[in-house]
Protein backbone atom coordinates (compact mmCIF):
# COMPACT_ATOMS: atom_id res chain seq x y z
CA UNK A 1 0.00 0.00 0.00
CA UNK A 2 1.58 3.25 -1.07
CA UNK A 3 1.82 6.54 0.68
CA UNK A 4 -1.30 8.59 0.27
CA UNK A 5 -2.65 11.93 1.37
CA UNK A 6 -5.93 13.14 2.76
CA UNK A 7 -8.20 14.71 0.19
CA UNK A 8 -11.85 15.64 0.29
CA UNK A 9 -12.43 12.66 -1.96
CA UNK A 10 -10.77 9.37 -1.11
CA UNK A 11 -9.48 7.32 -4.07
CA UNK A 12 -11.80 4.46 -4.85
CA UNK A 13 -8.96 1.94 -4.65
CA UNK A 14 -6.32 3.48 -2.42
CA UNK A 15 -4.64 0.18 -1.67
CA UNK A 16 -3.56 -0.14 -5.27
CA UNK A 17 -2.96 3.51 -5.97
CA UNK A 18 0.58 4.84 -5.77
CA UNK A 19 -0.42 8.31 -6.92
CA UNK A 20 0.36 11.12 -4.52
CA UNK A 21 -2.64 13.33 -4.22
CA UNK A 22 -2.71 17.00 -3.37
CA UNK A 23 -3.80 17.77 0.18
CA UNK A 24 -6.24 20.41 1.29
CA UNK A 25 -6.55 22.40 4.46
CA UNK A 26 -10.30 22.65 4.11
CA UNK A 27 -11.39 20.85 7.23
CA UNK A 28 -14.84 19.29 7.67
CA UNK A 29 -15.92 21.01 4.46
CA UNK A 30 -18.10 18.00 3.73
CA UNK A 31 -19.99 18.22 7.04
CA UNK A 32 -23.43 19.86 7.10
CA UNK A 33 -23.65 23.16 9.00
CA UNK A 34 -24.66 22.87 12.64
CA UNK A 35 -23.90 19.14 12.74
CA UNK A 36 -22.22 19.05 16.09
CA UNK A 37 -21.67 20.86 19.36
CA UNK A 38 -18.63 20.93 21.60
CA UNK A 39 -18.33 21.47 25.31
CA UNK A 40 -15.83 24.09 26.39
CA UNK A 41 -13.78 23.70 29.54
CA UNK A 42 -13.68 26.91 31.61
CA UNK A 43 -10.72 28.48 33.36
CA UNK A 44 -9.93 27.31 36.90
CA UNK A 45 -11.25 23.80 36.43
CA UNK A 46 -14.95 24.69 36.66
CA UNK A 47 -16.72 22.66 34.00
CA UNK A 48 -19.84 24.12 32.53
CA UNK A 49 -22.04 22.57 29.90
CA UNK A 50 -21.73 25.18 27.19
CA UNK A 51 -22.67 24.42 23.61
CA UNK A 52 -21.71 26.53 20.63
CA UNK A 53 -23.47 26.31 17.29
CA UNK A 54 -20.61 25.49 14.98
CA UNK A 55 -20.22 25.93 11.27
CA UNK A 56 -19.34 22.32 10.63
CA UNK A 57 -15.62 22.98 11.21
CA UNK A 58 -13.19 22.63 14.09
CA UNK A 59 -12.43 26.34 14.00
CA UNK A 60 -9.91 27.65 16.53
CA UNK A 61 -11.12 31.20 16.07
CA UNK A 62 -14.22 30.30 18.08
CA UNK A 63 -12.38 28.74 21.01
CA UNK A 64 -12.17 30.23 24.48
CA UNK A 65 -9.46 32.73 25.37
CA UNK A 66 -7.11 32.45 28.33
CA UNK A 67 -8.32 34.99 30.87
CA UNK A 68 -5.25 34.97 33.08
CA UNK A 69 -3.97 33.06 36.08
CA UNK A 70 -2.40 29.64 36.32
CA UNK A 71 -3.79 26.69 38.20
CA UNK A 72 -1.51 24.36 40.14
CA UNK A 73 -1.56 21.23 38.00
CA UNK A 74 -0.32 17.69 38.31
CA UNK A 75 0.17 15.02 35.68
CA UNK A 76 -2.16 12.49 37.24
CA UNK A 77 -1.86 9.35 39.31
CA UNK A 78 0.39 7.53 36.88
CA UNK A 79 3.09 10.22 36.85
CA UNK A 80 5.90 8.02 38.19
CA UNK A 81 9.53 7.69 37.16
CA UNK A 82 10.04 4.94 34.60
CA UNK A 83 13.30 3.70 33.18
CA UNK A 84 13.32 3.55 29.40
CA UNK A 85 12.74 0.12 27.94
CA UNK A 86 15.37 -0.97 25.47
CA UNK A 87 14.41 -2.02 21.97
CA UNK A 88 15.66 -5.49 22.81
CA UNK A 89 13.38 -5.61 25.87
CA UNK A 90 10.18 -4.71 24.05
CA UNK A 91 9.76 -8.25 22.81
CA UNK A 92 7.49 -9.55 20.09
CA UNK A 93 4.26 -7.67 19.52
CA UNK A 94 1.28 -9.44 21.06
CA UNK A 95 -2.01 -10.17 19.32
CA UNK A 96 -3.71 -8.88 22.46
CA UNK A 97 -2.16 -5.40 22.48
CA UNK A 98 -1.02 -2.58 20.19
CA UNK A 99 1.79 -0.07 20.62
CA UNK A 100 1.22 3.57 19.76
CA UNK A 101 4.12 6.03 19.65
CA UNK A 102 4.92 9.68 19.07
CA UNK A 103 8.24 10.66 17.51
CA UNK A 104 9.56 14.08 16.58
CA UNK A 105 12.15 13.17 13.94
CA UNK A 106 14.05 16.44 14.03
CA UNK A 107 14.13 18.11 10.59
CA UNK A 108 13.05 14.93 8.80
CA UNK A 109 13.59 16.11 5.27
CA UNK A 110 15.64 15.50 2.16
CA UNK A 111 19.03 15.07 3.82
CA UNK A 112 17.98 12.87 6.71
CA UNK A 113 15.68 10.68 4.63
CA UNK A 114 18.42 9.95 2.08
CA UNK A 115 21.21 9.48 4.63
CA UNK A 116 22.28 6.03 5.67
CA UNK A 117 25.79 7.12 6.71
CA UNK A 118 26.99 10.72 6.85
CA UNK A 119 30.62 11.89 6.92
CA UNK A 120 29.93 14.52 9.60
CA UNK A 121 28.90 11.82 12.11
CA UNK A 122 30.38 8.48 11.03
CA UNK A 123 29.24 5.14 12.33
CA UNK A 124 25.47 5.64 12.45
CA UNK A 125 22.88 4.61 9.87
CA UNK A 126 20.49 7.57 10.07
CA UNK A 127 17.44 6.37 8.13
CA UNK A 128 18.10 2.77 9.14
CA UNK A 129 18.00 3.75 12.82
CA UNK A 130 14.75 5.66 12.32
CA UNK A 131 13.25 2.64 10.56
CA UNK A 132 14.42 0.34 13.35
CA UNK A 133 12.67 2.53 15.92
CA UNK A 134 9.46 2.86 13.91
CA UNK A 135 9.31 -0.89 13.28
CA UNK A 136 8.74 -1.51 16.98
CA UNK A 137 5.31 0.11 16.85
CA UNK A 138 1.95 -0.56 15.29
CA UNK A 139 1.13 3.13 14.83
CA UNK A 140 3.46 6.06 15.14
CA UNK A 141 2.62 9.79 14.93
CA UNK A 142 5.53 11.74 13.45
CA UNK A 143 6.21 15.44 13.77
CA UNK A 144 8.62 17.77 11.94
CA UNK A 145 8.47 16.26 8.46
CA UNK A 146 10.03 18.71 5.99
CA UNK A 147 9.16 19.13 2.32
CA UNK A 148 5.77 19.43 0.70
CA UNK A 149 5.28 16.07 -0.96
CA UNK A 150 5.81 13.56 1.83
CA UNK A 151 8.90 12.08 0.20
CA UNK A 152 10.82 11.58 3.49
CA UNK A 153 7.97 9.49 4.87
CA UNK A 154 7.70 7.54 1.62
CA UNK A 155 11.40 6.68 1.84
CA UNK A 156 10.94 5.53 5.43
CA UNK A 157 7.98 3.35 4.47
CA UNK A 158 9.90 1.92 1.51
CA UNK A 159 12.83 1.00 3.75
CA UNK A 160 10.53 -0.67 6.28
CA UNK A 161 8.77 -2.66 3.58
CA UNK A 162 12.02 -3.68 1.90
CA UNK A 163 12.59 -5.95 4.90
CA UNK A 164 9.25 -7.69 4.39
CA UNK A 165 7.10 -5.51 6.64
CA UNK A 166 3.83 -3.91 5.53
CA UNK A 167 3.77 -0.30 6.62
CA UNK A 168 1.91 2.60 5.06
CA UNK A 169 1.31 6.24 5.92
CA UNK A 170 -0.82 9.33 5.59
CA UNK A 171 0.81 12.77 5.55
CA UNK A 172 -0.58 16.27 5.99
CA UNK A 173 0.16 19.20 3.75
CA UNK A 174 2.90 21.63 4.85
CA UNK A 175 1.77 23.67 7.85
CA UNK A 176 3.20 26.82 9.44
CA UNK A 177 3.30 30.60 9.41
CA UNK A 178 6.78 30.91 7.95
CA UNK A 179 8.64 29.45 5.00
CA UNK A 180 9.93 26.71 7.34
CA UNK A 181 6.75 24.66 7.20
CA UNK A 182 6.34 21.14 8.54
CA UNK A 183 4.08 18.18 7.83
CA UNK A 184 2.58 15.67 10.22
CA UNK A 185 2.46 11.97 9.43
CA UNK A 186 0.87 8.79 10.72
CA UNK A 187 2.76 5.60 9.86
CA UNK A 188 1.25 2.22 10.68
CA UNK A 189 1.62 -1.52 10.24
CA UNK A 190 -1.32 -2.44 8.04
CA UNK A 191 -1.23 -6.05 9.24
CA UNK A 192 -2.18 -4.81 12.72
CA UNK A 193 -3.86 -1.42 12.27
CA UNK A 194 -6.66 -0.27 9.97
CA UNK A 195 -7.14 3.36 8.95
CA UNK A 196 -10.64 4.82 8.71
CA UNK A 197 -10.84 5.83 5.06
CA UNK A 198 -10.95 9.60 4.60
CA UNK A 199 -10.68 10.32 8.33
CA UNK A 200 -7.48 12.42 8.18
CA UNK A 201 -7.75 16.20 8.39
CA UNK A 202 -5.92 19.27 9.68
CA UNK A 203 -7.76 21.43 12.21
CA UNK A 204 -8.82 24.78 10.77
CA UNK A 205 -7.38 27.84 12.51
CA UNK A 206 -8.91 30.93 10.93
CA UNK A 207 -7.75 33.13 13.83
CA UNK A 208 -4.17 31.83 13.57
CA UNK A 209 -3.96 30.83 17.22
CA UNK A 210 -1.49 28.03 16.53
CA UNK A 211 1.68 28.05 14.45
CA UNK A 212 1.07 24.45 13.38
CA UNK A 213 -2.52 23.27 13.58
CA UNK A 214 -2.88 19.61 14.67
CA UNK A 215 -3.60 16.72 12.34
CA UNK A 216 -6.33 14.20 13.22
CA UNK A 217 -7.15 10.69 12.03
CA UNK A 218 -9.01 7.58 13.20
CA UNK A 219 -7.77 4.00 13.40
CA UNK A 220 -8.62 0.63 14.89
CA UNK A 221 -6.74 -2.51 15.76
CA UNK A 222 -6.99 -5.51 13.47
CA UNK A 223 -7.98 -8.55 15.52
CA UNK A 224 -9.10 -12.12 14.96
CA UNK A 225 -12.82 -11.86 14.07
CA UNK A 226 -13.34 -15.30 15.60
CA UNK A 227 -12.73 -13.79 19.04
CA UNK A 228 -16.19 -12.25 19.02
CA UNK A 229 -14.73 -9.13 20.67
CA UNK A 230 -14.83 -5.60 19.25
CA UNK A 231 -11.46 -4.18 18.15
CA UNK A 232 -10.13 -1.08 19.87
CA UNK A 233 -10.82 2.00 17.74
CA UNK A 234 -9.64 5.50 18.49
CA UNK A 235 -9.09 9.00 17.14
CA UNK A 236 -5.57 10.39 17.49
CA UNK A 237 -4.56 14.06 17.43
CA UNK A 238 -0.97 14.74 16.30
CA UNK A 239 0.37 18.08 17.60
CA UNK A 240 3.60 20.08 17.57
CA UNK A 241 3.49 23.36 19.45
CA UNK A 242 5.71 26.35 18.80
CA UNK A 243 8.15 26.51 21.75
CA UNK A 244 7.90 30.30 21.78
CA UNK A 245 4.10 30.07 22.13
CA UNK A 246 3.96 27.85 25.22
CA UNK A 247 6.04 29.93 27.62
CA UNK A 248 4.64 31.99 30.48
CA UNK A 249 5.44 35.10 28.45
CA UNK A 250 3.41 33.96 25.44
CA UNK A 251 0.48 36.24 24.63
CA UNK A 252 -1.74 33.29 23.72
CA UNK A 253 -0.50 29.96 24.99
CA UNK A 254 -0.97 27.17 22.44
CA UNK A 255 -1.45 24.62 25.23
CA UNK A 256 -4.66 26.48 26.08
CA UNK A 257 -5.83 26.03 22.53
CA UNK A 258 -5.11 22.31 22.47
CA UNK A 259 -7.58 21.63 25.27
CA UNK A 260 -10.37 22.97 23.07
CA UNK A 261 -9.07 21.00 20.11
CA UNK A 262 -9.20 17.82 22.21
CA UNK A 263 -12.73 18.44 23.51
CA UNK A 264 -14.21 19.46 20.17
CA UNK A 265 -12.51 16.81 18.07
CA UNK A 266 -13.67 14.17 20.54
CA UNK A 267 -17.24 15.44 20.37
CA UNK A 268 -17.17 15.62 16.59
CA UNK A 269 -15.79 12.11 16.19
CA UNK A 270 -18.42 10.74 18.55
CA UNK A 271 -21.18 12.50 16.64
CA UNK A 272 -19.87 11.30 13.28
CA UNK A 273 -18.52 7.82 13.99
CA UNK A 274 -19.65 6.94 17.49
CA UNK A 275 -15.97 7.11 18.46
CA UNK A 276 -15.38 7.61 22.19
CA UNK A 277 -11.61 7.27 22.51
CA UNK A 278 -9.46 10.30 21.76
CA UNK A 279 -5.67 10.34 22.19
CA UNK A 280 -3.57 13.50 21.91
CA UNK A 281 0.11 12.93 21.15
CA UNK A 282 3.06 14.98 20.08
CA UNK A 283 5.85 17.36 20.91
CA UNK A 284 4.15 19.90 23.16
CA UNK A 285 7.39 21.57 24.34
CA UNK A 286 6.25 21.63 27.98
CA UNK A 287 6.51 19.30 30.94
CA UNK A 288 3.54 17.75 32.73
CA UNK A 289 3.29 20.60 35.23
CA UNK A 290 2.80 23.11 32.38
CA UNK A 291 -0.10 21.42 30.61
CA UNK A 292 -2.41 24.14 31.99
CA UNK A 293 -5.94 23.85 30.53
CA UNK A 294 -5.18 20.46 28.99
CA UNK A 295 -4.77 19.10 32.51
CA UNK A 296 -8.09 20.65 33.52
CA UNK A 297 -10.14 18.47 31.18
CA UNK A 298 -11.80 15.96 33.52
CA UNK A 299 -9.92 12.63 33.71
CA UNK A 300 -7.32 13.62 31.09
CA UNK A 301 -3.69 13.03 32.02
CA UNK A 302 -0.27 12.62 30.43
CA UNK A 303 0.85 9.01 30.31
CA UNK A 304 4.50 10.12 30.18
CA UNK A 305 4.23 12.31 33.25
CA UNK A 306 7.67 13.73 33.95
CA UNK A 307 9.59 11.09 32.00
CA UNK A 308 12.44 12.77 30.11
CA UNK A 309 11.80 12.52 26.38
CA UNK A 310 14.59 14.47 24.71
CA UNK A 311 17.66 12.57 23.51
CA UNK A 312 19.92 14.21 26.09
CA UNK A 313 17.45 13.07 28.81
CA UNK A 314 17.22 16.53 30.35
CA UNK A 315 13.62 17.59 29.66
CA UNK A 316 10.06 16.43 29.05
CA UNK A 317 8.64 17.69 25.77
CA UNK A 318 6.59 14.82 24.36
CA UNK A 319 3.27 13.54 25.66
CA UNK A 320 0.53 11.00 25.13
CA UNK A 321 -2.69 12.22 26.73
CA UNK A 322 -5.82 10.13 27.28
CA UNK A 323 -9.06 10.28 29.24
CA UNK A 324 -8.50 7.64 31.93
CA UNK A 325 -12.25 6.94 32.20
CA UNK A 326 -13.00 6.61 28.51
CA UNK A 327 -9.80 5.00 27.25
CA UNK A 328 -9.65 2.03 29.56
CA UNK A 329 -7.77 0.10 26.92
CA UNK A 330 -4.50 1.62 28.17
CA UNK A 331 -2.56 -1.23 29.79
CA UNK A 332 -0.30 0.94 31.97
CA UNK A 333 2.81 0.04 29.99
CA UNK A 334 4.75 2.91 28.42
CA UNK A 335 8.24 4.27 27.95
CA UNK A 336 10.74 5.90 25.63
CA UNK A 337 13.18 4.36 23.18
CA UNK A 338 16.60 5.52 24.32
CA UNK A 339 18.33 4.75 21.04
CA UNK A 340 21.64 6.21 22.23
CA UNK A 341 21.86 3.56 24.94
CA UNK A 342 19.91 0.80 23.19
CA UNK A 343 21.98 0.89 20.01
CA UNK A 344 25.30 1.85 21.57
CA UNK A 345 25.49 5.26 19.90
CA UNK A 346 27.51 8.26 20.98
CA UNK A 347 25.66 11.45 21.92
CA UNK A 348 26.63 12.96 18.57
CA UNK A 349 25.40 9.91 16.67
CA UNK A 350 22.09 9.86 18.56
CA UNK A 351 21.52 13.57 17.97
CA UNK A 352 22.13 13.03 14.25
CA UNK A 353 19.02 10.82 14.32
CA UNK A 354 16.85 13.21 16.38
CA UNK A 355 16.89 15.37 19.47
CA UNK A 356 13.77 13.53 20.67
CA UNK A 357 13.24 9.93 21.70
CA UNK A 358 10.14 8.03 20.65
CA UNK A 359 7.53 8.01 23.41
CA UNK A 360 5.14 5.04 23.38
CA UNK A 361 2.22 3.50 25.22
CA UNK A 362 0.52 0.12 25.02
CA UNK A 363 -3.21 -0.44 24.60
CA UNK A 364 -5.45 -3.48 24.46
CA UNK A 365 -6.28 -4.52 20.91
CA UNK A 366 -9.87 -4.99 22.07
CA UNK A 367 -12.43 -2.49 23.27
CA UNK A 368 -12.81 -2.32 27.04
CA UNK A 369 -16.23 -2.50 28.59
CA UNK A 370 -17.69 0.99 29.00
CA UNK A 371 -20.60 2.24 31.10
CA UNK A 372 -23.91 2.11 29.20
CA UNK A 373 -24.41 5.04 26.82
CA UNK A 374 -26.75 5.86 23.98
CA UNK A 375 -25.43 3.77 21.14
CA UNK A 376 -24.41 5.43 17.91
CA UNK A 377 -25.33 3.91 14.58
CA UNK A 378 -22.87 1.56 12.87
CA UNK A 379 -20.04 3.30 11.07
CA UNK A 380 -18.87 2.45 7.57
CA UNK A 381 -15.61 4.32 8.14
CA UNK A 382 -13.47 1.20 8.14
CA UNK A 383 -15.03 -0.48 5.13
CA UNK A 384 -12.63 -1.04 2.24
Amino acid sequence: MGLFFRTTKTPSNSKQSGEKLKTTRSVFDYVPIGRWFGPVISIGGVCTALFFVLTGRVDLSKLDQLSGGEAELTAGATSIPVDPIAISQLGARSLETIRIASFNIQMFGQKKSTSRMIPEVPGVDILGTIAQIVSQFDLIAIQEVRGGDGTPVQRLVDLLNASGLRYTAVVSEPIGRTSQTECYAFVWDETRIQWAQGSAYVVQDAADRMHREPMVSTFRALVDPRSGRAPFSFTIINAHTDPDEVTVKATSNEINVLDDVFVRVRQYEYDQRGEEDCILVGDLNVDANSLQELALIPNVFSIAGDLKTNTRRTATYDHILIDREMTREYTGRFGVIDFERDLGLSVEQALAVSDHMALWAEFSAYEAQQPPIIAAGPSAAFQN
